[in-house]
C-alpha cells in the first residue's frame, strides 16, 4: 500500500489546500494560449468528392474499351492524365479541409493541423477576411472547379509569383483590378 507508515508517500502532508477558482482559471488560461484551440468556433467545410469523381469517369470514358471516345492515343492523352488527376484530387478531398472562423480563412488538414509553409510562397494558409480583395468560383458558382481569391497579407515581393504575374500586371491595374496575391484552390470542399 501506497500509504502504509513505511511508505515515502506517508510523509506527505495530505492536506493540500487546492483553490479551485484559480485551478480553473489556469486550466482556462492554458487551454486558450494552446496553439491547438482557438477561443473562437471554427466552421469545417465539407469535403467534396465532385471533382475527384468527374475527372475518374472523364479518364475511365477515355479509356473504356468500347467507348466511342477511345483510341490508343486518346486512352493515353486523355485518360491516363484525367484519372491520375482524379486520384490526385480524391487524396487532396480526403486530407484537406477549408476553415472559416470569426477573422480567418484557412487550408488545413482533415485533423486540423497546419499543413505547414504555403509551398510557393512561404506562410501560413491561413488568411484574414480584411485581407481580401475578390474571391470567386470558376468557370461558375453553379459550376465550381477552381476556387479563386486574391489577398493582401502575403508580402507584397510575391504578388507576381505564379498567376499574379498576369493579374499584377499593368494592364490588368489600368482595367481595375487591385493587386495582391492570387490563390488558386480545385473545388475540393462544398462551395454552397
Amino acid at each position: 500500500d501506497a500509504f502504509t507508515s513505511s511508505s515515502p508517500l506517508a510523509k506527505v502532508n495530505t492536506r493540500v489546500s487546492i483553490d479551485p477558482t484559480s485551478v480553473a482559471q489556469s486550466f482556462v488560461a492554458e487551454a486558450l494560449s494552446s496553439s491547438s484551440l482557438s477561443a473562437a468556433p471554427v466552421e469545417i467545410i465539407e469535403p467534396s468528392y465532385n471533382l475527384a469523381l468527374g475527372s475518374l469517369a472523364l479518364g475511365a470514358a477515355f479509356g473504356v474499351p468500347g467507348s466511342p471516345l477511345k483510341s490508343k492515343l486518346s486512352a493515353f492523352l486523355g485518360g491516363i492524365p484525367l484519372t491520375l488527376f482524379g486520384l490526385f484530387l480524391a487524396f487532396q478531398t480526403t486530407t484537406l479541409r477549408f476553415t472559416f472562423d470569426d477573422k480567418n480563412f484557412a487550408l488545413v488538414r482533415s485533423n486540423l493541423e497546419s499543413t505547414g509553409e504555403n509551398v510557393v510562397v512561404g506562410g501560413e494558409n491561413a488568411w484574414a477576411y480584411d485581407k481580401f480583395v475578390n474571391y470567386d468560383l470558376f468557370p461558375s458558382r453553379s459550376f465550381p472547379i477552381l476556387v479563386y481569391f486574391k489577398e493582401t497579407q502575403t508580402p507584397e515581393e510575391f504578388w507576381n509569383v505564379g498567376p499574379g504575374e498576369q493579374a499584377n500586371s499593368p494592364e490588368a491595374i489600368a482595367k481595375g483590378a487591385i493587386p495582391g496575391q492570387v490563390h488558386f484552390f480545385p473545388a475540393i470542399g462544398n462551395t454552397e
